[in-house]
């Protein structure tokens, strides 16, 4: 068993995942639960430890994403789960060129305007794309299978669970990092992160063949927004 955490915000260590306990009248953290080990030995997260990560650290993170509201009646409600899943995964997963939060508040702009029970169908491979950043049921059944492309790092949710803002958002950042993955491999090269949001939106080789292209345009023009805050 390794003793060590992946991140210093996790309550348990790298093959354990937290869970709820309703028996126990001491809390850890406020949290009734403890430390389960993993079936494969990986690393995985649940919805009762994303919850308590984001109570417990959020609050006092300051930084990107700009606070603009971009003109949605809900467009500054989730910056700081936002700051806060960018700033884990960019640790987690340790990239040299890490994921801007402006970027992820862009992509949840032009995906789902801030609606976090937003659904769009889809189709019979990926079937319906599901709130905030629009995460497909595909992208939800990978990133919890561990018998499956992805190695390790498993956000494991219900799919209703797919719903609350704070899943939503971890699991959709996650996905971009292994989006950013598979990118890389269509491309023979380091994708950039406009590229690999260009997969993700399903417009990588539109966007190949025109710069131009208008949905791209609409993220790209969001993004400049908020970078200039």
């Amino acid at each position: 068993m390794k003793n060590k955490k992946v991140h210093p915000w996790r309550y348990c260590p790298e093959g354990q995942h937290w869970v709820r306990d309703h028996n126990r009248s001491t809390a850890r953290h406020g949290v009734h639960g403890y430390c389960r080990n993993n079936r494969g030995g990986k690393d995985e997260i649940e919805a009762l430890e994303i919850d308590a990560i984001a109570d417990q650290y959020f609050g006092k993170l300051s930084g990107p994403p700009c606070m603009k509201a971009l003109g949605f009646s809900q467009g500054g409600k989730f910056d700081a789960l936002i700051r806060g899943w960018t700033k884990y995964w960019n640790e987690v997963l340790d990239e040299s060129d890490p994921l801007d939060p402006n970027m992820v508040k862009a992509i949840i702009a032009t995906e789902s305007g801030f609606r976090a029970r937003a659904i769009n169908p889809g189709n019979k491979i990926i079937g319906k794309a599901l709130g905030l950043m629009q995460v497909t049921e595909q992208s939800w059944r990978i990133l919890k299978d561990e018998h499956g492309e992805l190695k390790d790092h498993f956000v494991v949710l219900d799919h209703n669970e797919l719903f609350q803002p704070n899943q939503n958002i971890c699991a959709g950042i996650r996905w971009l990092y292994r989006k950013r993955k598979t990118t890389s491999v269509k491309l023979k090269r380091q994708a950039s992160w406009l590229e690999t949001v260009a997969d993700y939106k399903g417009y990588l080789k539109a966007f190949q063949k025109n710069p131009k292209h208008k949905k791209m345009g609409e993220l790209i023009g969001r993004y400049e927004q908020l970078k200039k805050c």
